[in-house]
């Protein structure tokens, strides 16, 4: 096995150069939802701080339906995004889970400039926030998803205590992309595994016949990746404050 996934992680550059590939993936974000005594330990920090949690918030944290995600690629370039979201009697339901799918944030990567960031309104104005690519230990346990061979990563470098994300990537599609910031190895990511919830590929279009272009998002103000950890920082650190 570890000769068989050497061989194909080295033809990988070979095909990539040599192919030209075009798809789009509907991935199904799913998540665990929050267990009644941590819905209770939540509600108590914010009586602490003389906020009541209601039954509308108390509803948002005890349902967390699936959202569909779509990532869109054409040789060097992708798309990431989430649906658009769901309504009842013409008002916007609010779904956490959509939230940590990625929300109304769209997610670029172009691996022939290297530019990688996605598009924010997260602070109340629009941004481009830049992306540091993560570091991957590619390990030899494999399995099928669908019709394709995929390979386990994990990232090494996440802080996440509980578990470190674990992607399933395959080489048999060639391009270094996935959803949201969990790409960059040699080979579409099919699955995402983390702490209670998982993002998984349900429909795979491989070179449609319609052409795919992929819409580089330009508006916005462009920002680092730790510029906007300062100002996430500085953000829920008034919050406590209040």
């Amino acid at each position: 096995m570890k000769n068989l996934l050497t061989l194909i992680i080295c033809c990988f550059s070979i095909t990539v150069f040599s192919q030209k590939i075009s798809g789009k993936v509907t991935y199904v974000v799913s998540m665990e939802s929050f267990s009644k005594e941590k819905i209770d330990s939540i509600s108590k920090k914010l009586k602490s701080k003389k906020v009541k949690m209601d039954k509308w918030m108390r509803d948002v944290f005890e349902n967390t339906p699936n959202v569909n995600a779509y990532l869109e690629f054409s040789n060097d370039e992708s798309l990431y995004y989430v649906e658009d979201k769901m309504q009842n009697d013409g008002k916007p339901i609010f779904n956490v889970n959509r939230t940590f799918a990625g929300g109304d944030n769209r997610y670029y990567k172009n691996t022939k400039t290297n530019e990688y960031f996605n598009e924010s309104s997260t602070f109340g104005e629009l941004f481009l926030i830049e992306i540091n690519a993560k570091k991957w230990k590619i390990t030899q346990e494999s399995k099928k998803i669908g019709r394709y061979l995929c390979f386990k990563a994990i990232d090494i470098e996440s802080t996440n205590k509980k578990m470190k994300p674990v992607v399933w990537f395959t080489p048999e599609l060639p391009v270094s992309f996935g959803p949201l910031k969990y790409n960059g190895l040699p080979g579409l990511v099919l699955l995402v595994e983390l702490s209670k919830r998982t993002i998984s590929a349900s429909e795979i279009i491989i070179n449609p016949k319609k052409e795919i272009v992929i819409k580089k998002p330009t508006k916005g103000k462009k920002m680092t990746a730790e510029e906007a950890r300062k100002i996430g920082e500085a953000f829920w650190k008034s919050i406590e404050k209040q």
